[in-house]
């Protein structure tokens, strides 16, 4: 698996307040993850966050670096915010990483993911073992991430 690879996780949305922030649309696993000092593409072009913090009721803002101003924001607005696979590293407090990194990643023992999606509080995968698809939700009691490979723990 290659780290460069370019992955959507939100989108940009209106301008908030007059230094810069701004709204975000991210994909939940990345709501209450340190995005802190975490380099982003938008429209090829990378920015640093500066700042992600939660706003009000399921609502996030982000500040990236070198952006200040209303004006400068709004000049990102309803462009996708994509993230670079080397950024693995970051896990949730399951200690897993964010599943869309190995969607169509052959795992272990040959199961591939093939999407996952929300349901509450859960991350659920559809997983693909021998032309057989199962859902299975996406924490520590059936996944692990180790040396870069993510295992999943049931047969």
């Amino acid at each position: 698996m290659t780290n460069n690879k370019s992955y959507l996780i939100g989108k940009l949305g209106k301008p908030h307040g007059l230094q810069g922030y701004q709204y975000i649309n991210i994909d939940k696993y990345f709501r209450n993850i340190k995005l802190n000092d975490v380099s982003v593409e938008i429209k090829n072009h990378s920015f640093i966050i500066e700042n992600f913090k939660s706003h009000l009721k399921d609502r996030n803002l982000i500040k990236f670096k070198h952006i200040n101003s209303i004006e400068e924001a709004e000049n990102n607005r309803d462009l996708d915010i994509y993230i670079s696979g080397k950024y693995r590293s970051l896990k949730n407090k399951e200690l897993l990483p964010w599943p869309g990194f190995f969607i169509n990643y052959e795992l272990k023992n040959g199961e591939i993911l093939l999407d996952y999606f929300y349901s509450s509080n859960l991350i659920l995968c559809n997983v693909k073992k021998n032309d057989e698809v199962f859902v299975v939700s996406y924490d520590k009691d059936n996944f692990f991430y180790e040396d870069d490979i993510l295992n999943l723990t049931i047969n």
